[in-house]
């Protein structure tokens, strides 16, 4: 069996092998000591494991290969927290859920070099993520509470008791009680801009949580440059400190639709011929009653008649809707289909005639970025995350008018040129994401975090450089 090493040549420090290479000029494999970079130090190898083509016979040369055979080296364990991995109709399995989970499928040969132990309760887990090992617990994590109990108990004894090299915790906290070298992944700082829309208790953890361990990690990951930003700000980081690994953008949305299947969808989920959609959870900062004004002021301003397609879970604190769909009389113009499941999104994207996602705050906009993908035109805000997730794909607005909103959405259903333009440079945009790179950016992270060296090239040799 072949291991790819990253080898080093060190001189061993005898004075008459000095002596003789001064003599001679020349090196026998006595002369050096083969060692390998492993777990952030330098360990010494048997010369019996290293293949003869070795520093000896050339001192003076650039990089040399060599092989190693016959060894068996320990990968370094990483745990993962993954917790709020959840696939069911419900918030906690839209956003952060999802990165998770395509994350989790592409991290394995991004970070081929660790053991991945993934702590996740969520049934489908194993069958999601087969290539991980998976680690579950009986307490109803599902609940924040008790989520948050076998964070901080539980799981910090399992990470003194099994040792581990790294820690990833996937969403903002990590364990009080840590000695375990951190990354912590941050989605936004929603908590610190927008503290109104949030329960107290949540709030308090989040914030005071989210402080400590970002401060203390080795490193942190964000999943857009405006995320990061408010990290920097907010949090007092140094920017250096932080990677980012933006979201990609599942194959699914890319793979064409036949007009006879969507029209067959239409029919089963009972929807008009014409819809403009939004998907996302139902909560404040998703800016849902602006949508629903603007909506009131398009009527009569388009050549068909349209109905709203408010699409996903129910999340907290949307009191506000009804009382604004009463306002406005749009009751009968809106539809709450709830949630949505992942392999159904496609079609509701290329069902619609526009999606419209007014978001006051996000840390990427995933959604957006979806319905780019499969060729939907796209009006979202003008703020944080999201003109840096659609580029020029899409038309900007501020999400506090809804006048702009109304005025954004007449331009796109009346001009069916400015829609095939849309289209096109949607679908240009959402090519440039993709989960391998989001993988790869969080396996560099790991090796920062660890003090490893970026890996060699996948040859059948590794590069040898002699140090003085």
């Amino acid at each position: 069996m072949e291991r790819v090493l990253d080898l080093s040549c060190r001189r061993v420090a005898r004075r008459a092998d000095s002596a003789k290479y001064a003599a001679s000029n020349t090196l026998t494999s006595s002369d050096w000591q083969p060692t390998v970079f492993l777990n952030g130090s330098l360990k010494n190898v048997s010369n019996s494991l290293v293949s003869p083509v070795l520093c000896s016979q050339f001192p003076s040369l650039p990089p040399i290969s060599v092989i190693i055979t016959q060894m068996q080296v320990e990968r370094p364990r990483a745990a993962l927290n993954a917790q709020l991995l959840r696939i069911n109709e419900g918030y906690r399995s839209a956003g952060i859920a999802r990165y998770m989970v395509h994350l989790l499928r592409e991290l394995p040969p991004a970070a081929n070099e660790f053991q991945l132990d993934v702590y996740a309760t969520e049934p489908l887990a194993p069958t999601l993520l087969p290539d991980v090992t998976i680690r579950t617990t009986r307490l109803p994590v599902h609940k924040p509470l008790a989520r948050i109990f076998w964070e901080q108990t539980v799981f910090a004894l399992n990470l003194l008791q099994k040792n581990y090299s790294l820690l990833h915790s996937l969403a903002y906290v990590s364990p009080l009680l840590n000695r375990t070298r951190t990354i912590v992944t941050l989605y936004d700082l929603s908590f610190y801009l927008y503290p109104e829309y949030f329960r107290p208790f949540h709030r308090l953890y989040l914030r005071w949580g989210t402080r400590f361990s970002a401060r203390r990690a080795e490193r942190l990951i964000t999943i857009s440059e405006s995320a990061k930003r408010d990290a920097v700000r907010l949090l007092k980081l140094e920017p250096d400190k932080i990677d980012v690994a933006v979201p990609g953008v599942d194959e699914l949305f890319s793979r064409p639709i036949s007009p006879e299947a969507i029209a067959q969808f239409r029919r089963l989920k009972k929807l008009p011929d014409h819809f403009v959609l939004f998907l996302g959870t139902r909560e404040p900062r998703k800016n849902i009653p602006s949508l629903i004004r603007a909506f009131a002021k398009l009527q009569g301003r388009t050549r068909v008649a349209y109905k709203l397609v408010l699409a996903g879970g129910r999340g907290w604190m949307d009191e506000e809707i009804p009382r604004v769909l009463q306002a406005t009389d749009m009751t009968d113009h809106v539809l709450f289909p709830g949630f949505v499941p992942h392999e159904d999104l496609p079609l509701w994207y290329h069902a619609a005639d526009a999606f419209v996602y007014p978001s006051q705050y996000e840390g990427f906009g995933m959604p957006a970025l979806e319905a780019l993908a499969s060729g939907t035109p796209v009006i979202t805000s003008n703020v944080s995350s999201l003109p840096e997730a659609v580029g020029d794909a899409a038309l900007l607005i501020d999400p506090q008018s809804p006048e702009q909103i109304a005025d954004a959405l007449v331009r796109i259903l009346n001009d069916t040129d400015l829609r095939l333009e849309l289209r096109a440079r949607g679908l240009e945009r959402a090519r440039q994401f993709t989960w391998a790179r989001t993988a790869q950016v969080t396996a560099r992270s790991y090796r920062r975090a660890l003090g490893l060296p970026e890996p060699v090239p996948a040859f059948k040799t590794a590069s040898l450089e002699l140090m003085k």
